[in-house]
């Protein structure tokens, strides 16, 4: 009875992976728009844009959006849908899902092996939060998902730069700079009206703390710099989707929302 007992779990438990992944197209295509997010014009010249980076780079970036998880968890159906389709080659399992539910609000970016060190998770993680997170809040699907199709191209080939944070999200270079400075002056104030210090101490506290002042206003104006990273993209066309290589994913990326 036991065994018989081990043998159904292990059939329920296949059968609830399975439940968790996304039914592979036929014929195959990289832009899957389940949800309707894009018109067909857009998809299509999505889906050229796609062909040819993956003729040119071999490497895949699979666009799928859907209406809902079903309940499920996004880390779950993307990393089960990315082996199921075998994204990317099986040999540099250099293949990357960015899944989108839409009544979930959810994103995911799902990077195969071969590339994780391209686009670890903190990079993943920066497209979500600057290119797909802004421009859906606003119903800017195609928009958020052009930047970070080319984001995610420029990634795997090593040209991209985490972005600057954003000015509502991140306490910028200068806030912080302006705080220790007030600190500073408020020490300094309280240092010199306390009794029994002397002089010669409350001249040597000044100079330290104009010492101080002076080298951080020198870190301050050397990482004040701009970025270094520019958008762009466009230049693409080609012939049709060949198909999936059978690549594998495990787990690496970023999961975010809207």
């Amino acid at each position: 009875m036991k065994y018989i007992f081990s043998i159904l779990l292990a059939f329920s438990t296949l059968f609830a992976t399975a439940q968790k992944s996304i039914p592979k197209p036929n014929p195959p295509r990289l832009v899957n728009d389940n949800a309707g997010l894009l018109n067909k014009l857009d998809a299509d010249e999505l889906e050229k844009k796609l062909v040819a980076l993956d003729d040119s780079t071999s490497n895949q970036i699979v666009v799928l959006t859907v209406q809902s998880l079903n309940g499920e968890i996004i880390e779950d159906v993307a990393v089960n849908t990315f082996r199921e389709w075998g994204i990317g080659g099986k040999e540099n399992n250099n293949g990357i899902l960015l899944l989108i539910a839409v009544e979930d609000k959810k994103i995911r970016i799902e990077v195969g092996y071969g590339l994780e060190g391209a686009i670890p998770d903190v990079i993943a993680n920066d497209i979500i939060k600057n290119d797909l997170t802004p421009a859906f809040k606003q119903g800017n699907y195609l928009s958020g998902i052009t930047k970070a199709v080319d984001d995610l191209s420029k990634a795997a080939i090593g040209e991209y730069k985490v972005k600057k944070a954003n000015k509502n999200d991140e306490v910028s270079g200068g806030q912080i700079l302006l705080f220790i400075i007030i600190l500073l002056v408020v020490l300094m104030i309280v240092g010199n009206s306390k009794g029994g210090g002397g002089n010669m101490m409350n001249r040597r506290g000044t100079n330290d703390i104009a010492s101080n002042l002076f080298w951080l206003s020198l870190l301050n104006r050397g990482s004040s710099g701009g970025s270094g990273w520019s958008g762009g993209g466009g230049g693409f066309g080609g012939g049709g989707f060949g198909g999936f290589g059978g690549g594998s994913s495990g787990g690496g990326g970023a999961s975010g929302g809207w």
